[in-house]
């Protein structure tokens, strides 16, 4: 009976990391998504001579949302 339980544990905890590395992966992409939109949108602004205060404010606003 403890070897099931074992096993079984064993591959609840092995489900749950997995899962986790799933997740913070995801989080990742979407970050270095997010850095080289506002990358991109940094280059816009010194081509067109904008304020970059200015656009860190309208990027940090449209990627909250």
């Amino acid at each position: 009976m403890k070897q099931i339980t074992t096993a079984a544990s064993h591959r609840i905890v092995t489900a749950a990391v997995r899962f986790s590395w799933a997740v913070q992966a995801a989080g990742e992409r979407e970050q270095a998504l997010g850095e080289r939109i506002e990358a991109w949108a940094h280059r816009l602004a010194v081509r067109w001579g904008c304020v970059d205060t200015v656009l860190a404010t309208v990027t940090r606003e449209a990627l909250s949302s």
